[in-house]
């Protein structure tokens, strides 16, 4: 069976109390490809869902980079000193 270019067959999500979650891809070729990990809230299920199994939203990785990735739009404000 054929799983895009990821591999992935499968992922399954562990829900914690505090609002973290454990995250099992399994991978079509056995288990020695599986990714185990966790992650602290939904931002970060999301994100191990792209990086693992899709491609980044058009502007995502700038955003992510502290740009704004809309054209025109400035960057995210320095921290400030002492921050």
């Amino acid at each position: 069976m054929h799983h895009r270019h990821h591999g992935f067959k499968e992922s399954r999500l562990t829900h914690h109390t505090d609002g973290s979650v454990t995250i099992h891809h399994m991978h079509h070729e056995g288990p020695e490809k599986d990714i185990h990990h966790a992650v602290a809230n939904l931002d970060g299920v999301h994100d191990s869902m792209e990086d693992h199994l899709g491609q980044p939203n058009p502007g995502e990785a700038e955003a992510n980079a502290g740009q704004s990735g809309v054209p025109g739009m400035p960057s995210a404000p320095a921290p400030a000193m002492g921050a």
